[in-house]
């Protein structure tokens, strides 16, 4: 993970609440939180075309 991903609580959140969920066995949720977590917010700063998933 990047500086700006560990610094950021919510990030920090949904990580511990991934774990916790592999942990219990319930994958599905697991990965819920991993898309949570991957549709928070970048910590980046992105250019005008990576907004729009093109490459830089």
């Amino acid at each position: 993970m990047t500086a700006g991903i560990q610094d950021c609580a919510k990030c920090g959140e949904y990580t511990a609440l991934r774990e916790k969920a592999k942990q219990d066995g319930d994958y599905g949720q697991a990965t819920a939180y991993e898309i949570l977590r991957r549709r928070h917010p970048s910590h980046e700063t992105s250019s005008r075309t990576a907004r729009w998933g093109v490459p830089v």
